[in-house]
């Protein structure tokens, strides 16, 4: 409060709140119920993880990206309640799973996609209420162990040729339009359990969203991202949790009834306020009565229309980070001209340290079975981009209890490399391609039509619902 300051109407709203922002001190992590959870950022209620980004309810979380309810993870993004899981992406309510992308209900498989409610399943692409499957062919239970006995899943070579083989035995079998489920009259990308959502990218559990990214847990979302989890009436909102009535707000727990409002927490009536926990009725952290806040909110609100100001999102220049370093260079990425000419920061040199390694890989066995503990005290250089990286206790226990080779990249590019396997946000109209005899609902081409991530010119088969549904085992 002490960083208050009354409200000039000779100057612009976002001038001023700019003032406001750098003068305030500002949480170096947003980490909410958090225990014992070192280099964690935007968690909620998570115990005993590590490099967990985006991760709410869980334990034992290692380098995870968007994950809730999951325990025992390790270099997964987006998955939900899943325990006992690596290197899968897209994959909820599953157990035991390893590089297993886009599924449900999937127990003690490995390299599958598209699949769900399966059992023991190996390489397998779009198989559905299935067990003891190798490459999409049925065994019983004594041949499926037998015949998964001539793969080697615990040396690192091996297991990289097994992924690339999965991606190019997958190109064969058709892909459903969008990766939906128990979605009602959505379009967008990566649906679940939601309801009347439009432009919708990594939703789950949301009701009445237009423009709403990676978001879940409540209803009536307009043009935000990372937003939800028990949250109502919001728009342009980012990192947001447990708010009603809120809008223009970035990095807020628990608000009822606020507009343009940062890094704030359990607070109501707010209008203008950065830094501030349990407070009510301020303007620019300054504290008013109810009448008084009401007043001058109406005011500073008429002001703002006349500047052109109201209705807008902070902008860009409000953002202490580089372009390349924030998520916005993940999903749309901008060489450095193209930053600048923007007008907006690049950063040349991002984090992370170079040239101190410990350890060359040439140095270190292809098998997990062959190695220690001694190699937690090892410094990693990632074969990819050379930045420095360590296996930590817990991270090497369950590679040896899973026969997992050590991974060879960093964190980082472990996740862009899962990244890869996902669409881009954004949508293309296109028509199914199904042109198979013996659909009830077309002959000859399928006439539905979409919209869909998958570009014009990608090789996968891409079909509607409908037909997809026909064609999966």
């Amino acid at each position: 409060m002490k960083y208050a300051r009354a409200f000039d109407f000779s100057r612009p709203f976002f001038e001023q709140f700019g003032e406001l922002q750098r003068s305030v001190p500002h949480c170096a992590l947003m980490n909410v119920q958090t225990e014992n959870s070192e280099y964690c950022n935007e968690t909620d209620s998570v115990k005993d993880s590590y490099m967990a980004i985006c991760t709410f309810y869980g334990e034992r979380l290692f380098h995870t990206y968007w994950t809730a309810w999951s325990n025992d993870c390790f270099d997964c993004s987006y998955i939900l309640k899943n325990d006992q899981c690596y290197d899968c992406q897209d994959l909820q309510d599953s157990y035991g799973c390893r590089s297993v992308y886009l599924g449900s209900k999937m127990v003690d498989s490995m390299f599958c996609i598209g699949s769900s409610d399966c059992v023991n399943c190996f390489m397998c692409v779009n198989l559905h209420h299935k067990s003891y499957y190798i490459r999409n062919k049925q065994y019983t239970k004594e041949e499926y162990f037998l015949e998964l006995a001539k793969y080697d899943v615990s040396s690192h070579q091996s297991t990289e040729r097994l992924k690339q083989e999965l991606l190019k035995f997958s190109l064969s079998f058709p892909r459903r339009y969008a990766a939906m489920r128990n979605a009602e009259n959505c379009v967008g990308d990566y649906v679940w359990s939601s309801k009347d959502i439009y432009r919708g990218f990594d939703v789950f559990e949301v009701e009445h969203g237009r423009y709403v990214y990676d978001s879940g847990g409540g209803k009536d979302f307009m043009d935000s991202t990372h937003a939800g989890i028990e949250s109502e009436l919001m728009y342009e909102s980012h990192s947001v949790g447990k708010v009603y009535n809120t809008y223009f707000a970035n990095f807020v727990q628990s608000t009822i009834d606020c507009e343009y409002v940062e890094s704030c927490i359990g607070v109501q009536n707010i209008f203008g306020g950065v830094g501030l926990k349990k407070k009510q009725y301020c303007i620019f952290n300054m504290e008013y009565t109810k009448d008084e806040y009401e007043e001058l909110r109406l005011k500073i609100i008429a002001h703002m229309q006349k500047t052109g100001e109201y209705g807008e999102f902070f902008s860009v220049d409000f953002s202490p980070f580089a372009y390349n370093e924030t998520t916005a260079q993940q999903w749309y990425p901008k060489t450095k001209e193209e930053v600048l000419a923007r007008g907006w920061k690049w950063r040349d040199e991002l984090p992370g340290k170079y040239g101190h390694g410990t350890i060359a890989w040439d140095k270190v066995s292809d098998r997990i079975s062959d190695i220690n503990e001694t190699m937690i005290a090892k410094v990693f250089s990632c074969n990819n981009c050379n930045k420095q990286y360590k296996i930590v206790k817990q991270e090497f226990a369950f590679y040896k209890a899973h026969t997992i080779p050590l991974p060879r990249q960093c964190p980082d590019c472990r996740f862009y490399d899962r990244l890869k396997l996902r669409n881009p946000r954004k949508l293309w109209h296109r028509q199914c391609m199904c042109e198979r005899t013996g659909h009830a609902s077309h002959t000859g081409r399928c006439a539905n039509q979409f919209e869909t991530t998958y570009t014009p010119d990608r090789p996968e088969i891409v079909y509607c619902e409908q037909c997809y549904q026909a064609e999966v085992v």
